[in-house]
């Protein structure tokens, strides 16, 4: 790491654009598969990280007795190390289990572990940098402390790092603080000593530590360890030890192999050098030529007339594996193996039939192993010019010719152009590539200078980029190159001046880059625009509304900031497809982009919402015209192959500057503003007053009481019972999920289930109700009570998350609850979403015997297709068809036809919300199977939902 790289080698550039571009490309798959599947994301981002940490590894133990580099010492030898912990923690990972339990609090310590030696390390590293340091005492220093780390999370004795549902501890945040703090005075230490390395090793480094310190700070923030906090946090790890693979293993394994593959022809030509010094050396002195005999590598043998060996090197000896003493005198097939020997004695009559030296190759197997050997086999004369004998000097050429042949197979296979150009810019020489590039045949372009083929754009045209690369003897530059039939291709060179034995010129690979350059341009588009309806993307609408509002407070207009959110667009993707979506939301695009001007600035915000920033004049009247335009605009019936899409929207409206005189005050108002509209019936605008601040604050405080309403047990469960309407037997019971807050009161779920849905929290929450309710019904059994029927709502949040079924069994399992008595509550809305997922959830769930129910059948787009396709037990009426049978007909209609579709299906039907004798009378004459209701029992707490049970199996 220390020194400068090879001058004018710019293939020892550590970190350039293709890398650079390569590293976004991963970092782009990885992030579509975390959006899938998470932990595969975790896994591949922490084996691509322990890779490289054992590459550190390998490299600093197998160079430690000749490179005397602490930082390399350390950090590599620590390395494994922290490979190791690192492994564990993802083998530990929540969802993947294989080491430990299943949760979030083991991997989080073995994380914290490995963390902690990564960050002395280098903080160790470079402290002392420049010193030497004994290898194994970091060896048996890192391994005691892994060690002592393994055995308190292992053991239990070290504090706890994450807990469910509260998220990361106290102890954990701090401990991430001082890792980042650590990580910081490693990186001041080692700029103090920035001139003990590479320049581009240095600042590689120091990124990579940068980078260890944000992915450390993001590592503070995450709530689940499935958050886009913690997948953040690995893609700022990803790129820190991408940066350590640069500026180490890329410069410590690559870098020498360069100069070593530059160096060989030169080697070889040397080599072939001292051969000729030797050999007229051996004509002048008898001392030269023993000495020659003696040390020479290459083998050197003479025989006499009859073909008998005179002389023998060692170089021959140990090819023979004899001594001299046992060769001298023999013939050759007395002494080595037949191939051989015929080999030598073939070549040496040639030599002798030629009256001079003769080249020769041969192919030889030994030990297994086949070797090559370039041979030059002369004859010897007397003082009076007669054949006295034959010589033979011989070089094994097996590992040059291996790379020469490998180093042409990269030239003929390298995907990248390759030409040799002389210091006219003539082509010498190209590659397949280059042929492909161009288009011309290989005679067509050796006839060629590099001026026919470029179109670029240089200031003095390209001789003049060839002169300027000349004097620095290396460069690289993008141009465009024209193919034979006319089409221009951007293309990036790297140019190399090379000095041949024949001719000067340059060496240049050039990329075709035309995708890459319309890849980039596109990214640069989808930056600013959205890919579906080309508008303005919120980052871009900010950028030109910030200008817009300055005008606007210049001229005194008065600016509209109108957010537009499709009503129930949901419906539209769920019924008629995704592709039916996109089409009404290009087309809604068009229609605004076709009323944008100078006042009027349209953007897709995200999924079905839009914003606009208007400048109109004052009143509000004007503010009226514009939003009536704008609604009209969209509802206005939208024709996709065949269908008729209608939509109705619901406008939030924030005026500037009197409700914000800045973007994000005036965004956030316009969206409160929208919520308002939802709330009052959809399909009308709202503007902006402080009251719907008032309720966003009451809805955020809400939310942020419920974070923590389960783990401070404020959440609990009251039962309301179920009866059998002909028998008035009591069968089953619903759960039904209460919060008691200690200065709120008594929170109405109305209230608190749809902030729990929108925010996630409803998965936790309804995991822990499923687990209580379970946990329940086995102590009721557990206490001679008769099994009834316990049924437990499923949010479609839950129910759409992976892993349902095996979460419902897993709570079987460990409660040693009857899956039987287990009955799930599905709103119709989860049914009519992806029928093969719902179909194959039901299904899997159905093998643990748990019962399925439809909830308020008749409130959503009911449908006796999915009725008869998916196998549910039982429909809920909705209590306000019930509460309506006695004064509405049509409610009394619908009630009839439930039962009699259920009844022909063969499902049961209960009925809930019964309040008076007169509707469970009615409901009785319709065959009704089971009711709820406050007139059989209120909702209860557990104690006296026991009581009540008790009550009735005595009585009976």
């Amino acid at each position: 790491m220390s020194g400068t790289a090879p001058p004018g080698d710019k293939a020892n550039t550590l970190l350039a654009v293709p890398q650079f571009i390569g590293l976004l490309a991963v970092m782009g798959v990885l992030h579509l598969i975390a959006r899938e599947q998470f932990l595969l994301f975790h896994t591949l981002v922490e084996l691509l990280r322990i890779l490289v940490l054992g590459g550190l590894f390998v490299l600093a133990w197998h160079t430690r007795h000749w490179a005397d580099n602490h930082f390399l010492r350390v950090v590599g030898i620590a390395a494994v190390f922290i490979a190791g912990m690192e492994l564990f923690h993802t083998l530990s990972y929540r969802g993947l289990g294989l080491v430990g339990p299943d949760d979030g609090n083991l991997p989080t310590q073995l994380w914290m572990a490995f963390r902690l030696l990564e960050a002395s390390a280098f903080l160790l590293a470079a402290l002392p940098a420049g010193r030497s340091v004994s290898p194994g005492r970091v060896l048996a220093g890192y391994a005691s402390a892994t060690l002592v780390l393994g055995g308190l999370i292992f053991t239990g004795m070290f504090p706890d790092a994450f807990r469910e549902p509260g998220g990361l501890t106290a102890f954990k945040v701090n401990t991430e603080y001082l890792i980042a703090t650590t990580f910081a005075v490693a990186m001041a230490l080692l700029f103090a000593r920035r001139k003990r390395f590479d320049a581009q090793v240095h600042w590689l480094i120091q990124a990579s530590l940068a980078f260890n310190i944000l992915a450390t700070l993001s590592f503070t923030r995450y709530v689940s360890v499935y958050g886009l906090a913690n997948e953040v946090g690995h893609y700022f790890l990803l790129i820190s030890v991408y940066l350590i693979y640069r500026g180490v293993l890329v410069t410590g394994l690559a870098t020498p192999y360069q100069i070593m593959f530059r160096d060989l022809k030169r080697h070889q030509e040397h080599l072939t050098e001292l051969v000729n010094e030797r050999t007229a050396a051996l004509q002048q002195s008898e001392q030269l030529n023993q000495s020659f005999v003696e040390n020479s590598p290459a083998i050197l043998i003479l025989h006499d007339r009859d073909g008998r060996i005179t002389l023998a090197n060692p170089a021959f000896e140990a090819l023979a594996g004899k001594p001299a003493s046992e060769i001298v005198g023999h013939y050759p097939r007395d002494i080595i193996a037949p191939q051989i020997a015929n080999a030598i004695e073939r070549n040496n009559l040639a030599a002798i039939a030629a009256g001079k030296a003769v080249l020769a190759t041969e192919a030889v197997t030994l030990d297994n192993r086949q070797r090559l050997f370039e041979a030059v086999h002369f004859p010897l004369s007397d003082p009076s010019g007669q054949v006295s004998g034959t010589g033979a000097i011989a070089t094994e050429v097996t590992e040059q010719r291996r790379l020469q042949a490998n180093y042409e197979l990269m030239v003929q296979a390298s995907m990248d152009a390759l030409v040799l150009l002389d210091d006219r810019g003539n082509f010498v020489q190209v590659n397949p590539a280059a042929l492909a590039l161009t288009g011309y045949s290989e005679s067509e372009l050796l006839t060629m200078n590099l001026e026919d083929i470029d179109a670029g754009s240089h200031p003095g045209g390209i001789g003049e980029r060839l002169k300027q690369i000349g004097s620095n003897r290396s460069g690289r530059f993008e141009s465009c190159w024209q193919h034979r039939n006319g089409q221009v291709r951007e293309v990036e060179l790297s140019v190399q001046v090379f000095d041949g034995m024949v001719t000067n010129g340059f060496c240049a690979f050039v990329r075709d880059i035309s995708q890459q350059r319309a890849d980039l341009r596109r990214i640069e588009f989808l930056a600013r625009y959205d890919a579906l309806t080309e508008l303005p993307n919120r980052a871009r609408f900010e950028e030109l509304a910030q200008q817009r509002l300055q005008r606007a407070g210049q001229t005194g207009q008065q600016g509209l900031l109108v957010y537009i959110d499709l009503d129930n667009f949901k419906d539209i993707n769920d019924s008629l497809g995704h592709y039916m979506g996109d089409a009404l939301l290009r087309t809604i695009g068009q229609r605004l982009q076709a009323l944008a001007d100078p006042q009027r600035l349209f953007a897709r915000s995200s999924g079905d919402e839009f914003i606009a920033l208007l400048e109109v004049g004052s009143g509000e009247a004007a503010m009226a015209t514009e939003l009536a335009r704008i609604q009209q605009t969209v509802v206005d019936p939208v024709s996709v192959n065949g269908h008729q899409l209608l939509t109705t929207v619901s406008v939030g409206v924030s005026v500037f500057p009197e409700d914000g005189q800045d973007f994000t005050t005036l965004y956030r108002n316009a969206d409160t503003a929208m919520y308002a509209a939802k709330e009052s019936g959809r399909n009308t605008w709202r503007r902006f007053d402080k009251a719907m601040q008032e309720k966003a604050f009451e809805r955020q405080l809400l939310l942020a009481e419920l974070r923590g309403a389960l783990a401070r047990g404020e959440l609990f469960i009251h039962y309301q019972p179920q009866f059998n309407l002909a028998s008035r037997e009591l069968v089953g019971a619903e759960a039904l999920l209460r919060w008691q807050h200690p200065e709120l009161g008594l929170v109405s779920p109305a209230r608190f289930i749809p902030i729990a849905e929108e925010s996630g929290l409803i998965v936790d929450i309804g995991e822990w109700v499923l687990r209580e309710v379970c946990r329940q019904g086995r102590a009721w059994k557990e206490a001679g009570l008769p099994p009834i029927t316990l049924a437990v709502n499923l949010s479609a949040i839950q129910f759409q998350r992976p892993g349902l079924s095996a979460a419902v069994a897993r709570i079987l399992d460990s409660t040693a609850f009857d899956g039987r008595f287990l009955e799930l509550e599905l709103t119709e809305s989860v049914l009519a979403g992806d029928e093969a997922r719902v179909a194959n959830t039901i299904t899997q769930l159905r093998q643990y015997n748990v019962q399925v129910a439809i909830d308020d059948f008749g409130t959503g787009y009911s449908s006796m297709a999915y009725l008869n396709r998916f196998a549910v037990d039982k429909l809920k009426i909705d209590q306000s068809f019930v509460q309506g049978m006695e004064t509405d007909r049509n409610s009394a209609s619908v009630v009839t036809a439930i039962i009699r579709l259920a009844h022909s299906l063969d499902l049961r039907v209960i009925a809930e919300g019964v309040e008076t004798e007169k509707q469970a009378q009615h409901l009785e004459q319709l065959d009704c199977d089971e009711v709820q209701g406050y007139l059989f029992s209120k909702p209860v707490a557990p104690a006296a939902f026991a009581d009540l049970l008790e009550a009735l199996t005595t009585q009976e």
